[in-house]
């Protein structure tokens, strides 16, 4: 009898997409300014989570990060005038997660996560250093 093992979305990916959730909210908590629309705020938080929930089907995952980079991009600039900017570097994060595997690319992935996590640091810093 023949076991075949279930693949995974491998840890990178999680953790870029894992970023692309926390990376927004430094602002948000940090601020504590009215700009913020708390409810848009939730929401687009919750929807760009949903990528981490599919970490056991990696074609989903693959599918559902782009599918909400797409989604997120036109919200982020129009959603701009209550706060929803800060949702913007998510893209890049979202669609650097679902091609930052090591099994299928080896050597892209390792640049795609550097970079991704770089991404993420910097927008960090930035926004840490503006005062939020």
């Amino acid at each position: 009898m023949r076991v075949t093992a279930r693949e995974n979305v491998h840890p990178w990916q999680i953790g870029l997409a894992a970023c692309a959730v926390a990376t927004p909210l430094t602002p948000v908590i940090a601020s504590g300014d009215p700009s913020f629309v708390l409810p848009f705020v939730v929401a687009t938080t919750m929807l760009t989570a949903v990528p981490l929930f599919l970490y056991a089907r990696p074609s989903a995952f693959q599918w559902a990060t782009g599918t909400i980079a797409a989604v997120l991009l036109p919200w982020s600039l129009i959603g701009s005038w209550v706060g929803m900017l800060v949702f913007s570097p998510s893209v890049p994060l979202l669609l650097l997660s679902a091609f930052s595997d090591p099994r299928r690319r080896p050597r892209a992935a390792r640049f795609l996560a550097g970079a991704g996590l770089l991404l993420a640091a910097a927008v960090s810093l930035f926004w840490w250093g503006r005062g939020y």
